[in-house]
Order: C-alpha cells, then structure tokens, then sequence
C-alpha cells in the first residue's frame, strides 16, 4: 500500500538510524503536498499534521519529524503555530533518542519541547494547532492525533 493521502496508512516499521533501514526517498512527500501559502488558521487540518501527530503517537518518531518538518517551514515565522509545530517535531526527536538509549538527549529535546510549547500557548493565548494546553500536558500523542 502507498500513502496516497491516507492517514491510516504507515510504514512498513519505524526507522532508528543505525538499527532499521532507511525509508526510500520521497516515501512521505504526499504528506506534505499544498502547504505553500496554506493560511496559519488552517495549518492544522492539514493531512502533515494530522499523519504526523498520529507517527508521534504511535512511536513512528523518525517519521514523524519527517512529515511536520514540511509543516514547520510553511508556518510563519516567530508564529505562535510555527513554535508549536517545533516543539511537537523536538518531542518526536526525544522519543527517537530515548529510543535509542541516549537519556540525556531526550531529556534535553523534552526540556526543549516544553519551552517551545509554553512560548506558543503564551503568545496564542490559548490553544495552538488545535491543541490545549491539558492535550500537550497529556503527552506525545496526547489528543494530539484528534487535533
């Protein structure tokens, strides 16, 4: 099966480097089709987030960042929406790197998620991505997949 626009579709298994194969080139790139000039307000219905969060939750973290990495740089800068976006793609490095059994990386991308995530519901002023601040207290995936 392709991805072909279907949220439910996955990959064949999560990519660790230097534990599981690569995934061929362009494998996720009918995720992150039409977000050029997509407007802020509806960043979150695209099909990027949506596949992305979901990667997050299921513990696709490589792939995660691969898809809302696109999303990130269609988002506008110093963006409460760009901030959030971030901070979702460091939670999926840290679950990677916990993965991967460097503790202190994912410690350290965790301790930088949250101050991404806490920059953007400050300067939002309330939920961001169609998160609240109780969906990203709830953790990676928490509610996040539903956005």
């Amino acid at each position: 099966m392709t991805p072909g626009g279907d949220q439910d579709w996955r990959p064949g298994h999560a990519y660790v480097p230097g534990r599981t194969d690569r995934h061929p080139e362009g494998l996720f790139d009918r995720f992150k089709q039409g977000l050029d000039g997509i407007d802020p307000d509806g960043l979150h219905r695209t099909d990027a987030w949506r596949v992305g969060c979901r990667f997050l939750s299921e513990g696709y973290y490589w792939e995660a960042h691969e898809v809302l990495e696109a999303l990130w740089m269609a988002c506008p800068p110093n963006a409460p929406e760009r901030l959030m976006v971030q901070a979702v793609i460091q939670r999926a490095n840290a679950g990677l790197k916990a993965g991967m059994g460097r503790d202190r990386a994912a410690f350290r991308l965790t301790v930088a998620a949250e101050a991404l995530a806490e920059e953007a519901f400050r300067r939002r002023g309330g939920a961001v991505m169609g998160l609240t601040l109780e969906d990203w207290a709830a953790g990676a995936g928490g509610g996040i997949e539903s956005a």
